[in-house]
């Protein structure tokens, strides 16, 4: 007999086609329910301003519209009613200003069949689609919406798709309420696949697939949405007569690199690419950027799991899975695999770091610390309450384990004091705070609860590389000043190595002393002025240290990304700044 499965957060018994392994009142508490949009909202990034719910009610007799649920760039969707077959639907409305584009008439009625006829219970199909003009909306108006007055100035002609309501929400929502278990994943992961492939297997790319457009009912099945609006609306890169404007199409940190340097080129395999990346965001809670690490690099996962991302993650098209059907293989491979599966455990292992360390040091950089600082300013400005505030509490979390276990200890003639809770905590606190500020810099969502990801990533290297930096640098200063503030400035980089690339606390002291040390006076400048701004901000007022610090913080990331992960590795560069690549291999984008 088949054991019960039991939803791991309230105990409560599964039914067997519980996919993402909760109930479906855990996934509605993890934030599957979406709530209405203000009818107000302002207009979207490409100036469309949907029209309120009770205008387009006038306009759909036969439905009972009753909400507007989202918007953006490709339209805005509404919730309906269907009276007469008692069921709720999707209704989108297309912007009307692709109406004014060239052959779109032709090019709507030809895409919307085609989307109609992707009838697959992973994605969502299409019921009805056309268009309605405001000339002939009804006088007298369904129940509960206002009639039109002769004063009220006409509605427009829309194109509309009529669309299966998921009953639930997307898969940014689940991100945002907490990263996703492996398991989960590997449960959302094949069912997106069987949906890309039976729409590729129909001649369909969706050029768009991102966490928004991934969408999960009650029951926890994966629905995908948006299935050939770019195309429908010109904004393809395909080679149809009927295609619009050949602009770029896709969200920037999910499209694949051809979509933005060869988009005559795009076929199905970008949507392959794209499916990739929301695997490593699925897994780590972070965008694949830069040079990244392996996801197992990242969480304890099964190692086997980073073969299958990064293969999906190619550079060229040709060196990626060619199917969506071979993820899914592979995917459901590893679920399947009896027995535990295997972990990583520790931080890189030594190849990889010796790789990484003779990797960065084969580029030079050039510092420039007001750039710096004038972007921590700027990071500040635009996030303060969450940067400000979480630089805040570590820095009293510090004093705080500063003040404990106090003890006064003697070299010689020289007396010092020292606090056993601020050695074991400053490391991770710290070392957490770096990797929240990084999250910043990278532009990936981030909560506070990042700053403390100290105690969970590589605590004891933390608290290793911490230790030994200050037990060197202090012995530095017993046999004379300069070796000693030349140790304090040299190993800046240690801890945001060991918490962002998983280096030993060792390897990671001695790369953060090479990397210093190839413009050591430029650094020594560096943290001498952003000490001098910390000085300015203590003296003007106590508290000022506390925006002074998160923007001190701030620069010193800013400048190990740009020497560690320069811009120059995965995306065209960043403008001019503080890290100018002399060289830049070719890394996964």
């Amino acid at each position: 007999m088949e054991t019960q499965r039991i939803c791991p957060s309230c105990r409560k018994p599964l039914p067997p086609d519980a996919p993402l392994g909760l109930c479906a009142e855990c996934l509605l508490k993890a934030g599957l329910n979406t709530g209405p949009q203000p009818e107000s909202a302002g207009p979207s990034a490409s100036g469309f301003v949907p029209l309120p719910a009770e205008q387009i009610a006038r306009l759909f007799p036969q439905l009972q519209v009753l909400e507007l649920i989202g918007m953006g760039g490709m339209g805005a969707v509404y919730k309906a009613r269907q009276p007469a077959l008692d069921r709720f639907v999707a209704l989108k409305i297309l912007p009307p200003s692709a109406a004014g584009d060239p052959g779109f008439a032709e090019r709507f009625n030809r895409e919307a069949r085609a989307l109609a006829r992707l009838n697959h219970p992973n994605i969502i199909s299409v019921y009805d689609f056309g268009q309605v003009s405001g000339v002939d909306a009804p006088a007298a108006a369904p129940q509960g919406v206002p009639p039109s007055t002769p004063g009220q100035p006409p509605l427009p002609t829309l194109h509309y798709l009529l669309m299966e309501f998921a009953d639930g929400g997307n898969l940014r929502q689940i991100e945002n309420a907490g990263r996703l278990s492996p398991e989960q994943a590997l449960a959302i992961v094949p069912q997106i696949c069987e949906a890309l492939q039976f729409a590729h297997s129909e001649g369909i790319v969706h050029r768009d697939i991102k966490p928004e457009n991934i969408l999960l009912d009650k029951r926890g099945r994966v629905k995908l949405t948006d299935f050939g609006i770019a195309k429908i609306l010109g904004r393809t890169t395909g080679s149809a007569p009927l295609t619009g404007a050949r602009d770029v199409v896709g969200t920037p940190h999910y499209m694949a690199p051809e979509q933005i340097e060869k988009p005559l080129t795009v076929d199905h395999r970008a949507d392959i690419y794209s499916l990739g990346v929301v695997f490593y965001e699925m897994l780590t809670g972070e965008l694949p950027l830069g040079k990244f690490a392996p996801p197992s690099r990242k969480v304890q996962m099964d190692v086997r799991l980073d073969e299958v991302v990064l293969h999906a993650l190619e550079k060229e098209p040709a060196l990626r899975y060619q199917q969506a059907s071979q993820i899914k293989t592979a995917v459901e491979t590893i679920s399947k695999s009896e027995g535990p599966l295997p972990k990583t455990e520790g931080p890189l292992p030594e190849p990889e770091a010796d790789a990484l360390e003779r990797e960065v040091l084969a580029r030079d950089y050039v510092l420039n610390p007001g750039h710096c600082i004038r972007r921590g300013w700027a990071l500040v400005q635009s996030d303060s309450a969450s940067v400000v505030g979480t630089s805040a509490l570590v820095l009293v979390l510090l004093s705080a384990a500063t003040s404990l276990g106090v003890q006064t200890r003697s070299i010689g003639n020289l007396s010092y004091t020292t606090s056993i809770m601020s050695v074991l905590l400053s490391g991770p606190l710290m070392g957490g705070l770096y990797f929240f500020l990084l999250k910043k810099i990278r532009g990936e969502p981030v909560r506070t609860e990042a700053a403390f990801a100290g105690f969970t990533r590589s605590f004891v290297q933390l608290f290793l590389a911490s230790f030994v930096s200050e037990v060197l640098t202090v012995l530095g200063f017993l046999c004379l000043l300069l070796p000693g503030i030349y140790l304090f400035v040299a190993w800046f980089f240690a801890l945001p190595l060991v918490i962002d690339k998983r280096l030993e606390f060792w390897p990671a002291m001695r790369l953060s002393r090479k990397v210093i040390s190839k413009h050591w006076w430029k650094f020594f400048g560096f943290i001498l002025v952003l000490g001098l701004l910390n000085l300015a901000g203590l003296l003007a007022c106590f508290i000022g240290v506390f925006l002074t610090v998160p923007i001190s913080f701030a620069a010193l990331m800013y400048a190990y990304e740009d020497i560690i992960n320069p811009p120059g590795l995965s995306a065209p560069p960043s403008p001019q700044g503080s890290f100018q690549p002399a060289a830049a291999p070719n890394v996964p984008a």
